[in-house]
């Protein structure tokens, strides 16, 4: 297979930087950014735990000079936080512009790899709005990340530093063909990657999510996964945001998915059939499991929106309260 072009957008932030950092050993590799300064000063590393930090040193451009260069990506890599709609339309238009300019059909993979359940939707409705009937030639891909970034800046330098190897989930939500050429990709990048069918994707976002959200109660209170979980009245409104989740989703028609170290089925399982005192004992070794890598930081707010936030808009919409998740969002919002 020839090598692959790939536009990263979202370089300069954690998870466009890692991925474009780990995908240059397998494609041809342009980032994609906005915030794109620390790289031109030369001061963005990649930090891959147990190893000497490495400048990033990848071909990038900034979003106004996409396609007004000589490369052409097949693959579009959206890294970027949600929402992801009015991204999509950005590029998708300035697709569009250049496909009627030049009269060539140019139709770029895109893969999504934000958090949450509705990521897909917003990007199929963003492309059908560009594209009208021509969204169907767009091969629209979901994939899930399960390793913590973190970035922090030591000095004037910056620093993303993440654990090896990269374990992804990932799969077609829409468009022509398979993933074979996508599924080499991350085989040659040495990653961890499992494919699922597209009618598990929903439930891939499902079980990824029902990860997200441990730990949000915990930081709505300022706390770490370990220190909240510590605090019996937290843990407890952790496990109850959880039973709610977990109900639901079932109600919805999804389910939950096992992978790599996450039995996440199993766990929803036995949350949601045994008392949440069952639990108390053993909330000490949970805070443990669930804080693995992250190094007793408190988990991101920026994106409760999509995490609790999307707990109660699902629950709205099929007609089951949710004032655990609801109580959360209000107080991390």
């Amino acid at each position: 297979m020839k090598e692959r072009r790939i536009g990263v957008i979202g370089v300069g932030g954690r998870t466009g930087t890692m991925f474009a950092f780990e995908l240059k050993r397998t494609a041809d590799v342009l980032g994609i950014g906005r915030d794109i300064e620390d790289i031109q000063r030369k001061k963005l590393f990649i930090e891959r735990k147990g190893a000497q930090p490495k400048l990033f040193e990848e071909k990038v451009i900034t979003d106004s000079q996409f396609l007004n260069s000589e490369f052409l990506p097949e693959i579009l890599f959206l890294t970027t936080r949600n929402p992801v709609g009015r991204i999509v339309k950005y590029y998708y238009q300035k697709i569009k512009e250049y496909s009627l300019s030049t009269n060539e059909s140019y139709f770029p993979t895109l893969i999504l790899s934000q958090n949450g359940i509705v990521t897909g939707e917003d990007a199929i409705c963003a492309l059908k709005e560009i594209l009208g009937p021509d969204y169907k030639k767009i091969r629209v891909v979901r994939l899930v990340l399960f390793n913590p970034i973190d970035k922090r800046k030591v000095g004037d330098s910056v620093y993303i530093t993440y654990s090896l190897p990269i374990r992804i989930g990932f799969g077609k939500i829409s468009g022509p063909g398979d993933l074979r050429d996508i599924a080499l990709i991350f085989k040659k990048a040495n990653f961890e990657a499992k494919q699922f069918l597209s009618e598990e994707i929903k439930n891939l976002e499902f079980s990824k999510l029902f990860l997200n959200l441990i730990g949000m109660a915990s930081a709505t209170h300022g706390f770490s996964i370990r220190q909240g979980f510590q605090k019996s009245e937290i843990f407890r409104e952790e496990m109850e945001a959880l039973k709610e989740y977990i109900k639901i989703v079932r109600a919805s028609g999804g389910n939950f998915l096992n992978f790599f170290n996450y039995p996440v089925r199993l766990l929803a399982f036995f949350f949601d059939t045994l008392p949440i005192n069952f639990f108390l004992p053993f909330k000490n070794y949970f805070a443990g499991l669930m804080s693995k890598g992250r190094e007793g930081k408190a988990k991101d707010l920026t994106e409760i929106e999509y995490y609790n936030g999307a707990v109660v808009n699902l629950g709205r919409k099929i007609g089951i309260p949710t004032p655990i998740n609801q109580r959360i969002l209000d107080r991390g919002s």
